[in-house]
């Protein structure tokens, strides 16, 4: 599973707050948001948060695709400390059972 779209040099091209597509080729549509979500963070852009991606088929092959931007002045620290909050919470949660599992009892 990768980032398949865009190249390096859009990315480099890119204005602030410019819509750029993102599209993965993982399997899921949970997967894809999180690689989005990684690679945008990578490259300093923020992810637009869709809960769902929509699904591309071009050349025989399925993306996922997500949009992301250059943010405008301090909105990426701020997006930034967000992102650590979040991470930080998820680090604390207990791991819970599978809901397949709970499902079946």
């Amino acid at each position: 599973m990768a980032i398949v779209r865009p190249s390096e040099q859009a990315v480099a091209a890119l204005e602030l707050e410019q819509p750029i597509m993102v599209d993965s080729d993982a399997d899921s549509n949970a997967k894809a948001i999180l690689e989005i979500e990684t690679w945008c963070r990578e490259h300093q852009l923020v992810r637009v948060r869709e809960n769902w991606l929509r699904t591309v088929r071009e050349g025989g092959q399925t993306f996922r695709r997500g949009v992301g931007f250059r943010p405008r002045g301090d909105i990426g620290e701020q997006y930034q400390e967000l992102i650590d909050i979040i991470e930080a919470r998820v680090a604390d949660m207990p791991e819970t059972s599978n809901s397949v599992e709970l499902k079946r009892g």
